[in-house]
Formats: structure tokens, C-alpha cells, sequence
């Protein structure tokens, strides 16, 4: 039997939802840049204090999952079988994460949307670029052991794989999502794996 959660809990997990649906509201009325934190405290019926023990600051609402997702993303690469070739790691994991994007097409289309308008948001995404890249870097050179050549050919094969998966994220946010992610996921990396031909 499952045991209820905490009224505390529902009443913590009822607030962050709140937050997050207000701000992202305003975020598309008003833009991104014009809309305050004061506004989103105001709407919510809570205090600035309140905001900050839910979110570090305003680009926190349009990425509330980023740790969530690195956090998944980093357990996939670490939990492949060691004789598993770092390909075929990234397209699996890939493959899971395409299903997910795919169920929530709508929402990261508008949340691209609003990415674009702001410089601050597009500065946020490549910094959750980076975080990913390293983190990519990280498991893969630990699985190959130590060695300054090892190293090298982990951050070079991270550096590829993100600029193959923030173009192929480019492609589909471009047709509004419609394209299935998961074949075109398979398709970016397989083009990874056997070298690059625009012929």
C-alpha cells in the first residue's frame, strides 16, 4: 500500500507548480527580459523569500529540470556494460531521452520559443551544454582509464557528440517537433559513428 504524501509536501510541491506556471505565463505575454520576479511573487500570493527557496533565480523557471535531466543523463553513461562502445551508449540513451522530448513536444517547442527571444535564457542553454559535454567527458574517460591519450579522445568525442545532438535538437525545434526525435537521434549519431559525408 502506498503511503500518502505529507500535507507540508503537497502544499511545497503545490507552490513550485505555481511559480513555474506563472512565470512561464508572463514569460510568453510579456517576455522574458520584462517580466520581474516581484510580479511572479505577487501573482503567486507569495514573498520574494518564498520564490528563492524554490528557484536560485528567474532562468530557473524555464529550465526547472536541468539538474534532473543531467542527473539521468550521467546515470545512463555510467551504467552501460564496460564492453558497451561509447556510440552505442550515447544512441541508447539518446533513443530514451527522444521518447521523453517527443511526449512533451509542445511544451519544449514554446519553451525553445522564448529561449530565442532572450540572451540571457540562449547564454543559460549553452551553459547547460557545457555542463552535459563534461559531464560526457567525464564518464567516458574514467570507462577508457587513465592516459593523457584517453583523456584527449574522451573530450574530443564529448565535443562532437554535443554539437551533434544540439544540431539535430536545432532540426527539430525548426519543424515545431513534428519529426520523429528518435529517428532522427539515430540517423545524427550514426552519421557520428562512421564519420561525416555530405556527399
Amino acid at each position: 500500500m502506498k503511503t500518502p504524501r505529507p500535507l507540508r509536501e503537497k502544499k511545497k510541491e503545490a507552490t513550485r507548480r505555481a511559480l513555474l506556471e506563472i512565470g512561464n505565463r508572463f514569460f510568453h505575454q510579456k517576455g522574458f527580459e520584462a517580466t520581474t520576479i516581484d510580479e511572479i511573487c505577487e501573482a503567486a500570493g507569495v514573498s520574494r523569500r518564498t520564490f528563492f527557496r524554490y528557484f536560485l533565480n528567474k532562468e530557473a523557471l524555464v529550465f526547472p529540470h536541468r539538474k534532473e535531466r543531467l542527473d539521468r543523463f550521467v546515470e545512463f553513461l555510467v551504467s552501460a556494460p564496460p564492453d558497451e562502445r561509447p556510440v552505442a551508449t550515447l544512441r541508447r540513451t539518446a533513443n530514451a531521452f527522444a521518447r521523453e522530448y517527443m511526449a512533451n513536444r509542445a511544451q519544449l517547442v514554446a519553451q525553445q520559443k522564448l529561449i530565442q527571444t532572450s540572451p540571457a535564457l540562449l547564454a543559460r542553454e549553452r551553459e547547460i551544454d557545457r555542463d552535459w559535454e563534461s559531464a560526457m567527458s567525464r564518464a567516458f574517460r574514467e570507462r577508457a582509464g587513465p592516459g593523457h591519450a584517453s583523456e584527449l579522445r574522451a573530450r574530443v568525442f564529448a565535443g562532437a557528440a554535443i554539437g551533434v545532438i544540439r544540431a539535430t535538437m536545432r532540426h527539430w525545434f525548426s519543424t515545431d517537433g513534428k519529426e520523429d526525435l528518435a529517428r532522427l537521434g539515430e540517423e545524427a549519431l550514426a552519421c557520428l559513428d562512421r564519420g561525416f559525408s555530405l556527399e
